[in-house]
């Protein structure tokens, strides 16, 4: 569509001889805008300079007059010909200057007006509907993205001037642009000084500007964003990438992964509030890191056909004293992209720091004045930074229930390539993950899967996978007060009666069908708290304890810890108690085996009281008593002395295993076993005789092996008896014995040369 359009005060279709009328063509697209503006500041721009070339004349003419004696003095303040006073003349050239410059501002606004009406989307237009700019602040707008778009501007703005380098505007020259009278230009001056939309998200001081001077001689720039957007480069720019990210209500979002009820409440509660125009409904969702409040918010945005704006809290800059704030530049890119602004890690677990809730307070008072919904994702409540009552709803998002658990494991593990048989149930009782936390797995546990068929093997996901990658996942300081062991021992290397063996593996089943007993068969519902599994090992020094508790953990696929009581135990009054308590909160998160060896030092028996000492021991007991019944995973206590542990707290261990000192067979078991594969052993060697005559425990007799095997690697040759009786001398050493010939048995031509070192 195209129309015809003449100067101010004339009609559409007179004699364009007369009035210079031209065909207007609707502009197109951003682009297009610009450079019909362009014409008319380009219009406006000869016109100052046509005015300043005749003002500079006219004061010369002025000037020289002085100097003609006395009768040159009548009229010498007047222009020539022109019969007004000094500076208000206007000649012919002036006055077309002007028609062209009203004449090119009409086209524009026509062509705005035509181009709109066809569907073209203008980018300038747009904004000045979305923040309220006036026709003048469009204007000033228009004026200061000149320097942005043609380097023949930078010269233009120097000269207007009178200042080298001057490239960008003053608040002083950008207003006599954009003013058509001078009324006009003081609004617009008093415009350009307020802290107003302009200020606050269009204009910013140009780098390098000098300081000081008069406010209207500040000179000033458009902000990079409004630049990139007016040349129809809609997408977010680069620098605000890092810190923000825009999503769609066509994108799908994550699935639900539980906690349905809290997104049927939050849509009907929005629904109700966003009713109320114009009214500010900001919504905090807390809970820890990963547990769907980002989900939550994304679902409510697709119900509302809304995009979301998410800004990462923790990357948002500090304000910048030479423009538009990191907020305001939020705000007006949630008023482009018409999002909804989602904060997210807006207050993380431990934040403390006083400069930090300011900021954070000094943001939700800002949040007050905006019109619209607003979101904060955080891992605590925000209420204790809202003073003036801000926040309008605010909801924690909890963990997962055990069900709910369940079944996002099995959602999530679609995307992924699995063995058959994952447990599931299994995987869910032992570690207690949020959402986010099980995609993190089960990436990681594909990321494994491939390198390991990087080998030759298979890229499905196993068990061991996925049981790596959870502790991979956990965060905790377990290290400080105890040392993680490395389990290497199985089943076939403890060396049990059957009933103490039993018991052990029924302990392991314990955890392991934990799912199945506390969650579908209910008895979750019969246990106020702990759900885990209380093991005490006793027996003499050498008889598999510490082989137990590791052969546990390998087999049910855990990390184990063993406490070190010189960390724990102190001799001030409740510091034990403490260091028990960071112990066990450590665990919680990492879900793994807590081993106490020599308990029966920290945990022995409860004493009558008679006096702060006894009072203090006993305090000790108990509190370890509510602890392990509170763990959900496994406490194993390992003392040498039962009769020293406390009975009432015996009463509350779920399994108690006694090690009892190996028999004759058990010794020859052990001995037969205890030399690996590829140790080359001598003919002599009678593991039968070892057993029936050496009276030893496990742990004495892997000593033995091991020195022996020393002994003979030294000396060239097998192992053999000698090397395995010379052992023992060194093993009996430790107690002051000496070897009997009694004890050699059949081999006691080895008695002088053991005796004689």
């Amino acid at each position: 569509m195209e129309q015809v359009v003449a100067g101010t005060g004339m009609e559409t279709g007179q004699d364009s001889e007369d009035v210079g009328a031209k065909i207007v063509t609707p502009f197109r697209d951003g682009t297009d805008y610009v450079r019909g503006w362009l014409d008319w500041l380009d219009a406006g721009i000869a016109l100052i300079l046509h005015r300043r070339e005749r003002i500079d004349k006219e004061f010369t003419s002025a000037t020289e007059s002085f100097g003609k004696g006395p009768g040159a003095r009548e009229g010498s303040l007047r222009g020539p010909d022109s019969g007004r006073t000094f500076g208000e003349t206007e000649d012919e050239t002036e006055r077309e200057l002007s028609l062209q410059w009203e004449r090119a501002r009409g086209r524009a606004e026509l062509a705005a007006s035509l181009g709109e009406g066809d569907g073209a989307f203008l980018p300038l237009p747009y904004l000045a509907r979305l923040f309220g700019l006036t026709a003048l602040e469009q204007r000033i707008v228009v004026v200061c993205l000149a320097a942005e778009v043609d380097r023949k501007y930078e010269s233009a703005f120097a000269l207007l001037q009178g200042e080298r380098g001057a490239t960008y505007p003053s608040r002083d020259l950008a207003a006599s642009l954009a003013a058509s009278d001078a009324d006009e230009r003081r609004l617009a001056i008093r415009i350009m000084r307020d802290d107003g939309v302009l200020n606050r998200y269009f204009l910013r001081e140009a780098a390098g500007a000098r300081k000081g001077g008069t406010t209207i001689n500040r000179s000033c720039r458009l902000d990079e964003r409004i630049v990139r957007f007016a040349l129809d480069s809609i997408s977010m720019p680069e620098e605000l990438g890092r810190y923000m990210e825009i999503v769609s209500p066509s994108e799908e979002p994550p699935p639900l992964l539980g906690h349905f009820d809290i997104q049927t409440k939050l849509r009907s509660w929005l629904t109700h509030r966003i009713a109320e125009d114009g009214a500010s409904l900001v919504v905090s969702l807390w809970g820890a890191e990963g547990a769907g409040g980002r989900t939550q918010v994304a679902h409510v945005g697709v119900h509302f056909k809304e995009a979301l704006l998410y800004v990462d809290m923790a990357k948002l800059p500090e304000a910048d004293e030479s423009g538009p704030d990191a907020l305001d530049g939020v705000f007006r890119e949630a008023a482009i992209q018409q999002a909804i602004p989602v904060f997210y890690g807006f207050r993380a677990a431990g934040d403390g720091e006083a400069a930090d809730r300011r900021r954070k307070t000094a943001l939700l008072e800002r949040l007050a004045r905006l019109p619209g919904t607003v979101f904060l994702l955080s891992e605590e409540p925000c209420r204790p930074l809202d003073r003036r009552g801000v926040i309008g709803l605010e909801l924690e998002v909890p963990g997962l229930s055990e069900e709910e658990r369940i079944e996002a494991w099995r959602t999530l593990a679609i995307a992924y390539e699995l063995e058959d048989g994952i447990d599931w149930g299994a995987l869910s009782s032992r570690f207690v993950f949020h959402p986010g936390q099980i995609e993190s797995v089960l990436a990681a546990a594909r990321a494994s899967a491939q390198w390991r068929a990087a080998g030759g093997g298979q890229e499905l996901v196993g068990w061991s996978d996925l049981i790596q990658a959870c502790y991979k996942q956990l965060s905790h300081n377990l290290g400080a007060k105890s040392k993680r062991l490395s389990p290497k021992h199985r089943w076939d290397d403890l060396v049990l009666p059957e009933p103490q063996t039993r018991k052990l593996q029924h302990a392991c089943n314990h955890i392991r069908y934990k799912h199945t007993v506390y969650g579908s068969w209910g008895f979750q519902r019969k246990l106020s708290y702990g759900t885990g599994v209380s093991l005490l090992f006793s027996g003499p020094p050498g008889t598999g304890k510490t082989m137990a508790a590791e052969i546990a953990a390998n087999e049910l696929d855990m990390e184990i810890y063993k406490i070190d009581l010189s960390q724990i135990i102190s001799k001030y009054i409740g510091e034990t108690e403490k260091n028990l308590r960071d112990i066990f909160d450590e665990a919680q998160s990492s879900y793994a085996i807590l081993f106490f060896d020599e308990a029966d030092a920290l945990f022995g028996k409860r004493s009558e009281v008679k006096d702060s000492h006894d009072k203090n021991a006993n305090t000790e007991v108990a509190f370890l008593l509510q602890k392990m019944e509170e763990y959900r995973g496994i406490s194993i206590l390992a003392t040498n002395y039962l009769q020293n542990m406390d009975e009432a707290f015996l009463r509350r261990i779920n399994y108690v295993i006694r090690f009892p000192f190996p028999d004759e067979k058990q010794r020859e078991t052990i001995w037969r076993s205890i030399f690996p594969r590829e140790t080359p052993l001598a003919s002599d060697l009678d593991c039968g005789f070892l057993g029936r005559k050496l009276q030893m425990s496990g742990g004495s007799i892997k000593n033995v092996a091991l020195t022996a095997a020393f002994l003979a690697s030294g000396a060239g040759e097998a192992v053999g008896m000698k090397r395995v009786f010379q052992a023992y001398q060194y093993e009996l050493d430790k107690t002051n014995r000496t070897i009997t010939r009694d004890e050699l048995g059949e081999y006691g031509y080895f008695f002088e040369e053991i005796r004689n070192g």
